[in-house]
């Protein structure tokens, strides 16, 4: 049997990975706070020791977050964030500590402070941050939430050194894996009463999505047609 097929199967499966990065992107051209996640090709060659007969494969081994900052928008809403390029908001969740760029927050019924998804936002010792709502609440650009005169606490604002390497666990939460380093507290001043826009292009997202499914469908066609010749390899050789 040869090998060809399986390079066309390698990356029709490279491609498949591309559709489904492709369309969360999409799906999310209007969640605050998003980054486009772009699959990251690699070229793998066949463990054959003759080089004329080594078949070159692509597979996707890791995603990677577009970590350019996408356009601000302004509300003048006091409990409403925009974080500086490399850092990233630190909320409580069931998994344990979890990211996110969406900065518009909250006061739930007991006076916790949270994210408009409903995770807990915690403060610089990693504490949930709990506030007097009899006072008017608000955040200074230095991260500290004030509840009127009084300082309440500082956000936990952290930084990696390669957050490329992050990965969505969905509702904008990120997860650290180890490539991306340990987090950091981030001194990156906030924009206070502005929201930080997803920098997913709509355009992009469906052009991209596009090619990927033309290159998928071509992926099939070879596929299909190698397997046809050699059932007809099967058939023929041995006569």
């Amino acid at each position: 049997m040869g090998s060809g097929i399986y390079a066309a199967l390698s990356g029709a499966l490279s491609h498949q990975r591309q559709l489904e990065t492709t369309a969360a992107n999409l799906a999310n051209v209007s969640t605050d706070g998003y980054r486009a996640v772009r699959p990251v090709f690699h070229e793998v060659l066949s463990q054959i020791p003759t080089p004329r007969e080594r078949t070159h494969f692509s597979v996707v081994r890791s995603t990677a977050i577009d970590t350019s900052r996408g356009p601000l928008k302004t509300t003048k809403r006091p409990l409403d964030i925009a974080l500086a390029r490399n850092s990233f908001l630190a909320v409580e969740t069931p998994a344990g500590e979890r990211y996110t760029r969406a900065g518009s927050l909250t006061l739930n019924a007991n006076g916790v402070l949270q994210t408009r998804s409903g995770y807990t936002v915690l403060s610089d010792t990693q504490e949930p941050i709990v506030i007097d709502q009899d006072q008017e609440v608000t955040i200074t650009p230095q991260g500290e939430v004030r509840a009127g005169e009084e300082g309440v606490a500082f956000l936990r604002i952290v930084r990696f050194e390669n957050a490329r390497q992050m990965t969505y666990e969905g509702e904008g939460l990120l997860a650290a894996q180890a490539e991306a380093g340990p987090a950091t507290a981030s001194d990156e001043l906030l924009e206070v009463g502005r929201l930080e826009q997803s920098n997913a292009s709509a355009v992009t997202a469906m052009t991209d999505l596009m090619t990927a499914t033309r290159m998928f469908e071509a992926m099939q066609r070879a596929i299909s047609t190698f397997a046809k010749i050699n059932r007809r390899l099967v058939r023929v050789v041995p006569k």
